[in-house]
């Protein structure tokens, strides 16, 4: 790993069904893995990502069923943009008008061309055209063609008051670099893979937001393994007096929380050991994987949790998984 970079980033969403046909039929990313929250059991954590998610490419929801929409403000993301292939926006286009998913085509404020939409719950998202470090993979249960498809986390526009103070944290701390400066915008990046950007949007004396569909919960930064991320956590404290949690094991990665000296929630979240730990990676999201502790509830969590099924194209053929 060159950098450390963006891990995953999550999302509340108001729908668990509604968000999965629209990420994994029309955007045509792989459901790769269907869980719980472990704060929450009630509430379905959903990843999506390339064919085995891995860190970098995964973009993953909270399904808080019906919950009000929520109101943007200061210290947090405002938009994710995925990255896909040169020459793809037009075809992109053509998908998003065929659904009749209103989008835009115009520049990022560092100027590639991007194709700028919104998911149901009013998340801002982004296509960008990039030149691929590595060549597409197939996805399994798409019709997004390899040469068109979603290779991961492009970038994250995080709103700021002040832009130096959490650049500063990046650079320090997190191993990113300041690559470029547009006015109010500053971009930093750990490398040149998926996920490996983020740029701030310093706002000044903009409010807090309210967390609510179509928000971002968290934001996660890749650490290489368990002392990694120690030694993350003790640079943390020793250099800007954070202190964060414990760290907790989610099964497919073991993560630390902590709010930033803005007070970004931010996630430190281990490289592995990954999604096909316990599913056979042709298998994946296919079915409700629980952490073991809450196995002897499967049956009241699954009378619980809304139906979901497991989209297979944009034109809405389904099947159910359990």
């Amino acid at each position: 790993m060159a950098g450390r970079g963006l891990h995953h980033v999550t999302l509340i969403s108001s729908d668990a069904e509604r968000s999965c046909r629209f990420y994994a039929c029309l955007l045509g990313m792989r459901l790769v893995k269907r869980t719980v929250s472990h704060e929450d059991p009630g509430t379905f954590h959903l990843c999506f990502g390339d064919e085995v998610g891995r860190p970098g490419t995964l973009f993953t929801l909270f399904p808080w069923q019906r919950v009000p929409r929520g109101r943007r403000g200061a210290c947090e993301a405002w938009q994710t943009a995925f990255r896909i292939p040169l020459g793809a926006l037009d075809w992109w286009k053509r998908r998003f008008q065929e659904a009749d998913v209103p989008c835009g085509i115009g520049w990022t404020g560092f100027g590639e061309p991007c194709l700028m939409f919104e998911d149901p719950d009013g998340a801002m998202l982004a296509l960008v055209e990039a030149a691929a470090p590595v060549a597409p993979e197939p996805r399994n249960r798409s019709d997004v063609p390899a040469a068109y498809a979603i290779q991961g986390l492009h970038d994250l526009v995080l709103k700021v008051r002040l832009a130096d103070p959490l650049s500063e944290l990046f650079r320090e701390i997190l191993d990113f670099n300041e690559i470029g400066r547009r006015g109010q915008l500053v971009r930093l990046a750990a490398h040149d893979q998926p996920g490996g950007t983020i740029t701030l949007d310093e706002a000044g004396l903009l409010p807090r937001g309210q967390l609510g569909a179509g928000s971002i919960h968290h934001v996660a930064i890749r650490a290489r393994d368990a002392l990694d991320q120690d030694s993350l956590v003790r640079a943390l404290h020793d250099r800007y007096g954070i202190v964060a949690t414990e760290s907790k094991d989610r099964i497919y990665y073991r993560s630390v929380n902590f709010r930033s000296t803005c007070g970004l929630l931010l996630e430190l979240a281990t490289d592995g050991p990954g999604f096909d730990i316990d599913e056979n990676s042709e298998r994946l999201g296919m079915s409700l994987k629980l952490p073991p502790s809450l196995e002897e509830r499967r049956g009241e969590l699954e009378l619980l949790l809304p139906s979901l099924p497991l989209p297979t194209s944009r034109r809405h053929e389904s099947e159910e998984i359990t």
